[in-house]
Parts: C-alpha cells; structure tokens; sequence
C-alpha cells in the first residue's frame, strides 16, 4: 500500500501539469467543434449529453439506460419522485387510494390537461382515463388493449395481415423490457377506467413498491386518440418515432443522431417553462462535449469524465458549476455459475480478496464513486457495511501457486455512468489477479454479442465485468433483473444464479409495511450476497452535471435525472465574437 500512496501522491504533484495540458488541448479542439446554429442559441439553454439510449417511447427503451433527459421533458407520467426526498409526488395522477388487501389500487386523474399539438397531430379532446388504460396495458404487453383493427378479407379471399399482427405481435416480445424484468405483466390482475377521470389496477398480489415502477423513466402515458390515428393509416411505428406526450416541452425537431430541439408546451398543465429554445446535443464523445463547454457552445454537460471534472476545477479561469449525487447505480464482476471453475465459492472468494476495489474508485474515478460496501447503492439502502468484501492483498513475498489457473473475462466495453473506462477497470483487475496465480483473458464485447451467446453450453465466459442502474428507490426492482431465480436463464442475470431463500426475503420485503422488518430482510438480503458472492460489488459512481454562471437551478438527482423544465438563465448567451475582445 505504501508503493501505491507513493505513487499516487507522485500523480497528484504533476496533476497540474497535465490539467493545463488537458485545458490547450481542448482549448484547440473546442475551435473545430460542430456548432448549434446560432438562431438557436438566442433564450436557448443547450445540453450537451451521450446518444446512448435514445429512444422517443421509453416504454421500449432497454433496461439499464439512462434516457430521461428528452423524454421526461415530453411525457407525464403518473407519479414522479422528490429529487430532494426521492418519495412520490403526484403527477398526472393527483391522489390515489389502496385497499385494505393491497391489490387494489384506484387512481384520481389530474383534470384539464392538455397532450401536444404539433405539425403530425391535433388533439380533440384532453386527457382522461381511456389514456391511462391504454398505456398501462401496452407497457405490460397485453395487446387486447392496443389500437383494435380486425383482420379483413380480400375479395379474392386471402388473408390480409394488418399491422396490428405484422408490428405487434412480432415487435411486442423484444420491447418492453424493464416492465418484463420486473415480471409487471405477472402483478396485474387487471387495469380498467371506473369513469372518464379514474382508473382501477388490480394485482395479483400486494406490492408495495408497485407505484415506485410508475414513478419510472419508462412509465410514460401516451395519447390514445394518437395510437388509434396512426393506426387507421397504416403507420403505428410512428407513435415511437413522432411523440405526442402531456409533458412542459414537445418536440419541434430532430436532425437524427446530432441534436433534439424542444419548445414548450404552451398548454401545459403545471409550472411552464422557462426557456424558448431547449436543444439536447448529441452531435459529440466526452471530449467533444467539454470542447463545446469551454467554447460557450454547451450551457449544460452532462457525463463528464471524472478527469475531466478534476481538470476543470483545476482551471480558474473557467468559470463552472457542478451539480453532483451519489448514484443509485453499481459496477460489478459477475461470476458465471454455469462455469465449473466457478461454482466454487472459496475461488470466488480467493478473488475479491484480490481485487483491491479502493485503487479502483481512487485510480479511475478520482473521489467520485464510493466502494461498494453492499450491492444495493448507499443511497437506496444506508446501511454501512465497512467490513465487507476486504481485499487481503499478498505480500511481494509471497509465492505464488505452482500451477496458475486460467479465466475467459468478458468485458462489457461501453461507457456508461458506472464505469466510464471498461477496459482500463479490467486491465487492473486482471493486475491483481496475477498477484495470486489467476491470469485472465480479456474479451471485450458488446450486450448484443452476449445476448447472442449468452445461452451457449458449455459457458464461454467465467466471469463478467459489467453494471447496473436504478431509476427509481426500489431495492426490489434493483436486484431481481441481475439476481433472481426467475430471471436465471435470461440474459440480464449473467451469473445464471438463483438462490430461492433470496428471493423470498425480497417478496417479504415488499409486502411489508413495517420498516424494521424490511430493513431487517434488505439486511439478509445482502448479508447472503455477501457470503455467497456471486458478484463481486465493485463502486457506486457519482452523478455528476456541469454548467456555466448563467444557469440558475442546476441539480442532478440520485438516479442521473436532471429537470431541465426547472432552468433559467441569467442573460444571452456568451458569443464567440464577445469571448474574443
């Protein structure tokens, strides 16, 4: 430890160096950088973000993305939670009452709100619960409730298939994924209107957290009146392609893969918005972004690299703030128990006793992201567990095993808020490993090629170094996608583990009402994840957003949301020409 101290306190001596470095490099850079045409930037904020997850209909977006950042300024949704408390707090739904079984939920509809009316569509009426019902039935899949065409004859009597079959039936099983991860389609009996302003849901069984997956990025409500046009033309794909939402801003355009421009929603039923133009930028990569940012291009950055954050507040004469939050998401290594090598627990255990995750935290995210101490995120289960997952690092003398054993390390090689740098992390896991006689072998992939060989036999994979995000405060909704026995055979559970008792603790956890007792069961929960390490919990990244002097409201919640409707700006933009005298 003593070497690794010395090391980095030669790092830190040079950091200024490097920063200034960094500053000219990007300095040059940020002349070339792609610009928003200037018409725009006039009463314009531009958020310059990833293109990773786009997706105008969040109902189909994948699971684990972070894409709230366009579409929660489009759609409404029923609840949304407190970015200080992170509780509910009604949205479309204005209050609502459970049963005293628990499976019975009624929803009370906000009155005179109004969806978007844009150049693709004009509403006739406003919202009600035909909506809810709608949208509620098409997340969990249930096509009875999608826009209803019978299949017609031709005069020469052969079967014409329409779109419902042609885009539902064959596009329904590959979407919706967060709803089916957590089996939402399995908890609801049933979802009906009881009149124009209030809608029934039925579960199977008591949930306490089932309103928290309402709260969700992916449960938005969509028009009906909308699906049921499209669909009378022949173009239901539309829907996902050209939104029409309730929300404070609505699309005005989309040069595809470069930048998102909203304006808003003139008839928007809460506290309006108080910019003309907001522009989303997706035209560049982590360096781009901070080009743009120090050129006055960018108001807002979002996903800066942790250097990249350390290198600005290291720059006086940038003028930024920064909005930051601990992260209700982790990056783990996933042990394959499909792989006989594997199925042992000591050798799990013999390599997280190896892996020395502080020099991770420290080495590649500079002091923002903690050490996992459990695998639920610190900020969803406030539980310190110091003691847990303790490297013993070997001493330099010690000696190595005769014969050293050989991993296959797939490496999920994408950016994400969790792990920024993929294969730099599994570069110095593989360093430790060394330490102790286990060489591994680095296979970066893609989530398309695992899913595509994810079920192969034998097992081509030992271990996985990949992570996951929360979007809401659900500690069920966290675990079951990655841990579960219903999900042991499915491509988001890559340790293929099961464990029956664990399960049953979570089922405990969410029907109770008493939070001793959940806390109690949340405890086991980890306690046994820690014993029988079938993933090996490695940091909680930070959130983190930047931004220049004149944006006024700048925050970022635990779950990477950033509620652009609530900006304001100080004055016009800084000019290249005025940055200049």
């Amino acid at each position: 430890m003593s070497r690794i101290a010395s090391s980095f306190s030669h790092f830190a001596k040079n950091w200024k160096n490097l920063t200034a470095c960094l500053g000219l490099f990007v300095m040059s850079f940020a002349q070339a950088a792609p610009s928003i045409p200037a018409e725009l930037r006039e009463n314009s904020l531009v958020y310059c973000t990833s293109i990773s997850g786009l997706s105008f209909n969040p109902q189909k977006a994948d699971v684990g993305t972070n894409l709230g950042v366009v579409t929660e300024q489009i759609y409404d949704k029923l609840f949304e939670f407190d970015p200080h408390t992170q509780r509910l707090k009604p949205m479309l739904a204005e209050h609502y009452e459970v049963n005293d079984d628990g499976r019975e939920i009624v929803l009370h509809l906000r009155k005179n709100v109004h969806f978007h009316q844009t150049p693709w569509f004009t509403p006739s009426r406003r919202l009600n619960a035909e909506d809810v019902v709608f949208s509620l039935n098409r997340m969990i899949g249930r096509l009875e409730e999608l826009p209803a065409l019978a299949h017609e004859v031709r005069s020469d009597n052969h079967f014409e298939q329409l779109q419902r079959e042609a885009y539902q039936n064959k596009a329904a099983p590959v979407h919706y994924a967060y709803f089916e991860k957590m089996a939402l389609k399995n908890q609801i009996e049933s979802v009906s209107a009881l009149n124009s302003h209030t809608v029934k849901i039925r579960l199977t069984v008591p949930n306490n957290h089932f309103l928290d997956h309402l709260a969700s990025q992916y449960a938005v409500i969509l028009s009906k009146e909308y699906a049921l046009q499209l669909n009378a033309d022949d173009n239901l794909v539309q829907l996902d392609r050209l939104p029409v939402g309730t929300g404070v801003y609505q699309l005005a355009s989309y040069p595809s893969n470069d930048y998102v421009r909203l304006t808003p929603n003139s008839n928007y039923w809460g506290k309006p918005a108080q910019i003309a133009n907001l522009v989303v930028d997706f035209s560049t990569n982590g360096t781009g972004r901070m080009a743009k940012l120090l050129n006055h291009e960018c108001d807002v950055m979002a996903y800066p690299e942790p250097s990249q954050v350390l290198s600005l507040q290291q720059m006086s004469e940038v003028q930024t703030q920064f909005a930051q939050a601990e992260g209700a998401n982790l990056s783990f290594l996933a042990f394959n128990m499909q792989s006989p090598i594997m199925q042992a627990v000591e050798f799990r255990q013999k390599i997280a006793k190896a892996i020395n995750r502080a020099r991770i935290a420290q080495r590649l995210f500079y002091g923002l992201a903690e050490v996992a101490d459990n695998v639920l995120p610190n900020v969803m289960y406030p539980t310190l567990n110091l003691n847990s997952y303790q490297p013993t690092l070997p001493a330099e003398s010690e000696q190595k095993e005769e014969k050293s054993t050989k991993l296959r390390f797939w490496v999920v090689d994408e950016s994400r808020i969790f792990n920024p740098h993929p294969m730099k992390m599994a570069e110095m896991i593989r360093a430790d490993l060394q330490k102790v006689g286990i060489e591994v072998e680095i296979l970066p992939v893609t989530r398309a090629y695992i899913a595509q060989h994810y079920l192969a036999q034998p097992a081509k994979y030992d271990m996985v170094l990949t992570g996951w995000l929360a979007n809401n405060a659900d500690p069920n909704g966290f675990l079951m996608p990655i841990l579960s026995c219903q999900t042991q055979n499915e491509v988001m559970n890559l340790t293929h583990w099961c464990d029956e008792e664990m399960d049953e603790w979570l089922k405990l956890a969410t029907l109770s009402h008493e939070p001793l007792a959940k806390n109690m069961l949340l405890r086991l929960t980890q306690y046994q994840l820690e014993q029988q390490l079938p993933i090996l919990p490695l940091v909680h990244a930070h959130h983190v957003v930047v931004g220049n002097q004149r944006v006024h409201g700048l925050n970022v919640s635990p779950f990477g949301f950033v509620r652009l409707s609530e900006l304001s700006l100080a004055d016009k933009p800084v000019t290249q020409s005025k940055k200049d005298e």
